[in-house]
């Protein structure tokens, strides 16, 4: 046998371990009315194939260097919302733009649970986890990072039933999520799990009309009871960001999601590899 083929066949004997690294799932939400009527098909994506992400997702890829990102789209029509359809939406918007009450109100809000269609994303996101679970054969990871968006967040829960038996995870930054108080799963399983987004269903809560009202935001269950200030929680947009940047849609969606970038290295709630 020759230098050559030795080589060859020592690399193919290797443990595949050795070879393993860190992944950083990408898990998007709705993708707006254009898109409603279509559902996610489950595919694992090597780049974000609808630019959904604007630049957040390559900046948080910078402060994970060793990690291999994956991107999985977990769109689903808007009846699998609180909102159940898009008149409701609507009407919504317009009751929130000149409420200025704090306390928690369902008549302007929708924040009725839809359990069936949190529940049809949870399913799909199982099934890429399963999708997910064969690339990981041919493609071992060190850990799994997370961030979801949105709707992404129930999809996210699916995919944990599917890895959390076989693979190890790391960070999870849970975006907006849509209807959080719907589901949870044991976060100890993961290095650090942190919630952010609109000052919402607490004391100190903004105006209604400055909250985010496409996921009107309620707390994922579990998470208060992550007690180290660096194991998790949740983490609001600050009050003194711009008021003019907050709203129903503005408080929701990533093209303002620039407050994120107001959290430092030495903040609660900072996220990256470290």
């Amino acid at each position: 046998m020759g230098n050559k083929q030795f080589i060859q066949l020592f690399i193919l004997l290797l443990p595949t371990a050795m070879f393993a690294q860190d992944y950083i799932l990408f898990i998007n939400g709705y993708r707006g009315p254009k898109h409603d009527a279509e559902i996610t098909t489950n595919q694992i994506h090597q780049k974000d194939p609808t630019g959904y992400w604007y630049a957040l997702d390559d900046s948080i890829k910078k402060r994970f260097p060793e990690a291999k990102a994956l991107y999985l789209d977990a769109h689903h029509p808007i009846s699998t919302s609180t909102h159940l359809n898009m008149g409701k939406a609507v009407r919504s918007y317009v009751f929130s733009r000149f409420c200025w009450i704090k306390r928690k109100s369902s008549w302007v809000l929708n924040t009725t649970p839809n359990p069936n269609g949190f529940e049809i994303r949870i399913e799909n996101g199982r099934k890429a986890g399963v999708l997910l679970e064969k690339y990981f054969m041919e493609h071992p990871p060190k850990k799994i990072h997370v961030v979801c968006h949105s709707m992404g967040y129930a999809y996210f829960l699916g995919i944990i039933d599917i890895l959390s038996p076989h693979y190890q995870f790391g960070k999870a930054l849970i975006l907006s999520p849509e209807a959080a108080n719907s589901g949870s799963r044991d976060w100890s399983l993961f290095d650090e799990v942190w919630q952010y987004g609109a000052n919402a269903d607490v004391s100190a809560a903004n105006a209604i009309c400055l909250q985010d009202g496409i996921a009107p935001q309620q707390a994922v269950p579990g998470i208060e009871n992550l007690q180290e200030p660096t194991k998790g929680g949740r983490l609001y947009i600050p009050k003194d960001y711009p008021k003019r940047k907050l709203g129903f849609i503005k408080s929701h969606h990533l093209a303002y999601y620039d407050w994120f970038y107001w959290i430092q290295p030495t903040d609660r709630g900072y996220f990256s590899a470290e």
